[in-house]
Protein backbone atom coordinates (compact mmCIF):
# COMPACT_ATOMS: atom_id res chain seq x y z
CA UNK A 1 0.00 0.00 0.00
CA UNK A 2 1.35 3.53 -0.72
CA UNK A 3 0.01 7.43 0.22
CA UNK A 4 1.56 9.71 -1.20
CA UNK A 5 1.17 14.12 -1.28
CA UNK A 6 1.81 16.77 -3.47
CA UNK A 7 4.83 16.00 -5.88
CA UNK A 8 5.50 12.86 -3.89
CA UNK A 9 1.34 12.07 -5.51
CA UNK A 10 2.80 12.89 -8.73
CA UNK A 11 5.45 10.45 -9.13
CA UNK A 12 3.45 7.54 -7.35
CA UNK A 13 1.20 8.31 -10.05
CA UNK A 14 4.07 8.19 -13.00
CA UNK A 15 5.10 4.92 -11.24
CA UNK A 16 2.35 3.09 -11.08
CA UNK A 17 1.41 4.41 -14.93
CA UNK A 18 4.38 3.13 -16.04
CA UNK A 19 4.33 -0.13 -13.58
CA UNK A 20 0.77 -1.28 -14.25
CA UNK A 21 0.69 -4.73 -13.18
CA UNK A 22 4.01 -5.50 -12.19
CA UNK A 23 3.72 -3.04 -8.92
CA UNK A 24 3.73 -5.52 -5.68
CA UNK A 25 1.22 -2.63 -4.57
CA UNK A 26 -2.32 -2.94 -4.11
CA UNK A 27 -3.67 0.26 -2.91
CA UNK A 28 -2.82 3.83 -3.55
CA UNK A 29 -3.92 6.99 -2.63
CA UNK A 30 -2.38 10.29 -4.27
CA UNK A 31 -3.12 13.89 -2.53
CA UNK A 32 -3.12 17.32 -3.65
CA UNK A 33 -1.53 16.17 -7.08
CA UNK A 34 0.14 19.39 -7.97
CA UNK A 35 -0.81 19.06 -11.71
CA UNK A 36 0.18 22.16 -12.56
CA UNK A 37 2.29 24.04 -9.89
CA UNK A 38 3.56 27.37 -12.21
CA UNK A 39 0.03 28.02 -13.42
CA UNK A 40 -1.07 28.07 -9.59
CA UNK A 41 1.50 30.52 -8.13
CA UNK A 42 1.05 32.61 -11.14
CA UNK A 43 -2.20 33.08 -12.51
CA UNK A 44 -3.62 35.82 -10.09
CA UNK A 45 -2.30 38.74 -7.62
CA UNK A 46 -3.37 36.84 -4.72
CA UNK A 47 -1.09 34.13 -5.32
CA UNK A 48 1.68 35.66 -6.83
CA UNK A 49 2.03 37.26 -3.29
CA UNK A 50 2.16 33.58 -1.73
CA UNK A 51 4.40 32.70 -4.14
CA UNK A 52 6.63 35.67 -3.50
CA UNK A 53 6.53 35.11 0.45
CA UNK A 54 7.04 31.45 0.06
CA UNK A 55 10.23 31.85 -2.56
CA UNK A 56 11.48 34.03 0.13
CA UNK A 57 11.11 31.32 3.11
CA UNK A 58 12.51 29.00 0.73
CA UNK A 59 15.74 31.12 -0.29
CA UNK A 60 15.87 31.67 3.72
CA UNK A 61 15.80 28.09 4.42
CA UNK A 62 18.48 27.35 1.95
CA UNK A 63 20.96 30.49 2.62
CA UNK A 64 20.96 28.51 6.21
CA UNK A 65 21.46 25.50 5.09
CA UNK A 66 23.54 26.19 2.20
CA UNK A 67 26.27 24.03 2.59
CA UNK A 68 24.15 20.68 3.12
CA UNK A 69 23.36 21.39 -0.89
CA UNK A 70 26.48 22.19 -2.02
CA UNK A 71 28.50 19.92 -4.12
CA UNK A 72 28.30 18.90 -8.21
CA UNK A 73 27.95 15.27 -7.34
CA UNK A 74 24.83 16.20 -5.30
CA UNK A 75 22.73 18.00 -8.34
CA UNK A 76 21.32 21.05 -6.87
CA UNK A 77 21.50 24.29 -8.55
CA UNK A 78 22.14 26.24 -5.24
CA UNK A 79 23.39 29.10 -6.89
CA UNK A 80 20.14 29.49 -9.69
CA UNK A 81 17.95 28.58 -6.57
CA UNK A 82 19.10 31.48 -4.33
CA UNK A 83 18.00 33.72 -7.22
CA UNK A 84 14.96 32.68 -7.29
CA UNK A 85 12.01 34.56 -8.34
CA UNK A 86 9.23 32.41 -7.79
CA UNK A 87 8.81 28.91 -6.25
CA UNK A 88 8.78 27.37 -9.41
CA UNK A 89 12.11 28.43 -10.17
CA UNK A 90 13.36 27.36 -6.53
CA UNK A 91 11.82 23.53 -7.44
CA UNK A 92 13.54 23.63 -10.59
CA UNK A 93 17.13 23.99 -8.89
CA UNK A 94 16.73 22.26 -5.68
CA UNK A 95 13.09 20.43 -4.94
CA UNK A 96 12.68 18.77 -8.39
CA UNK A 97 16.29 17.29 -7.97
CA UNK A 98 15.63 16.23 -4.73
CA UNK A 99 12.64 13.93 -6.01
CA UNK A 100 14.23 12.41 -8.19
CA UNK A 101 17.12 10.85 -6.44
CA UNK A 102 14.29 10.56 -3.82
CA UNK A 103 12.55 8.35 -6.65
CA UNK A 104 15.66 6.23 -7.52
CA UNK A 105 15.64 5.54 -4.08
CA UNK A 106 12.23 4.11 -3.93
CA UNK A 107 12.48 2.34 -7.11
CA UNK A 108 15.37 0.35 -5.65
CA UNK A 109 13.40 -0.34 -2.84
CA UNK A 110 10.80 -1.61 -5.00
CA UNK A 111 12.82 -3.75 -6.52
CA UNK A 112 14.28 -4.84 -3.49
CA UNK A 113 11.13 -5.85 -1.95
CA UNK A 114 9.57 -7.52 -4.72
CA UNK A 115 12.88 -10.15 -4.40
CA UNK A 116 12.24 -10.99 -0.58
Amino acid sequence: MAISWEYGANMLTKYLAEARENTPLIAATCIDNPFDLEEATMSSPYHMAIDQKLTGGLINVLRSNKELFQGKAKGFDVEKALLAKSVCDFEKAISMVMWVNLQLCVNCLILMSSNW
